[in-house]
């Protein structure tokens, strides 16, 4: 689905941008960052804490969008609005992090220890950078 079709099927709309939804947004986002922190990774939950990790990253992307004055209902629409606001947007690796998350959640396709703890490090990574240009968002409204 490419970004015009996002927008005609409603799944991007304009909104007022929102500090408060915003910030809201990233706390929830920082208590599930956190609890990684204290996470015990094994065969088993990697599989949870994968979706977990991909949630915290969600909720900081969609933080993002708000600020630019959009709300999106989509995973995918949101990856391609996010290529259009921010042209260094990993989106191939956003893509990777929603087909691995969406595998274990839709299909029940597990992923093995090594892989699922990869997946996890490169998605809070890309977690951090997002809150870099969302606190500098935040800061200019």
């Amino acid at each position: 689905m490419d970004l015009n079709e996002c927008e005609r099927k409603g799944f991007i709309k304009k909104a007022v941008p929102s500090k408060s939804l915003a910030k809201s947004l990233l706390e929830v986002s920082e208590i599930k960052d956190k609890a990684l922190d204290s996470a015990k990774f094994d065969e088993l939950s990697v599989n949870a804490y994968l979706p977990m990790a991909y949630d915290a990253l969600r909720e900081v992307l969609e933080a993002l969008c708000i600020l630019y004055s959009y709300k999106v209902t989509n995973h995918v629409c949101l990856g391609e609005l996010l290529k259009k606001l921010e042209p260094d947007f990993d989106y191939a690796s956003f893509d990777r992090f929603r087909y691995a998350r969406n595998g274990i959640n839709y299909y029940g396709k597990k992923v093995d220890f090594q892989q699922g703890k990869e997946i996890i490090g490169k998605i809070r990574q890309m977690r951090k950078n997002i809150m870099l240009k969302v606190n500098g968002k935040l800061k200019t409204i």
